[in-house]
C-alpha cells in the first residue's frame, strides 16, 4: 500500500492601509515573503509551491461602495512578472457593518518562482471599481 500523502497548509498575512482606486497602481501592493519561517535550508530557496487561495479584507469599501476587487500576483513589485492573470471578485459586506468587507480568490496554481524574481516573495497588486480600502491579504499556500 502506498505511503498516505500530507499537505501542509501555510498562511503568509501581510496588513497596511492599501487606497485602492479603479486602475492598479505599481506602488500599491503588499509583498509576501512566503519564506519567512521556513525552516534553516529552505529561507533562501526560491519559491516552487502551490497557492491555494489569496483572502482580502477591506476595511472600508468606500462612497459609494466598491463593488469588486481585481487582484493580480506577481513576482515583482512593479507587477511586471504575472503569475496570477487579473482575477475578479464580488466583495461581500459584513451583515451588521456593511462600510466593511471581503472578498476570496480560490488560485490552485504550482508556482515556481523563476531567477528574476526576489526569492520567497510573492507580490499582490489589487483594483477596484471604486476607491475603497484594504487593510489586510492573506496567502494560503500549500508544499509541493
Amino acid at each position: 500500500m502506498p505511503n498516505r500523502i500530507v499537505s501542509f497548509f501555510h498562511p503568509s498575512v501581510v496588513s497596511g492601509s492599501l487606497s485602492l482606486t479603479t486602475g492598479f497602481a505599481p506602488a500599491v501592493h503588499h509583498a509576501h515573503d512566503l519564506r519567512a519561517n521556513a525552516i534553516p535550508g529552505v529561507q533562501n530557496q526560491r519559491f516552487r509551491e502551490r497557492v491555494e487561495g489569496v483572502h482580502v479584507r477591506l476595511s472600508d469599501v468606500g462612497s459609494p461602495a466598491a463593488t469588486k476587487i481585481t487582484m493580480r500576483i506577481s513576482l515583482d513589485a512593479a507587477g511586471d512578472e504575472c503569475v496570477v492573470p487579473d482575477v475578479e471578485a464580488t466583495i461581500a459586506t459584513g451583515l451588521t457593518t456593511t462600510t466593511e468587507g471581503a472578498v476570496a480568490y480560490s488560485v490552485k496554481l504550482p508556482i515556481y518562482q523563476s531567477a528574476t524574481g526576489e526569492v520567497g516573495k510573492l507580490y499582490i497588486h489589487l483594483k477596484a471599481d471604486a476607491a475603497c480600502t484594504v487593510d489586510q491579504t492573506t496567502i494560503t499556500w500549500t508544499e509541493t
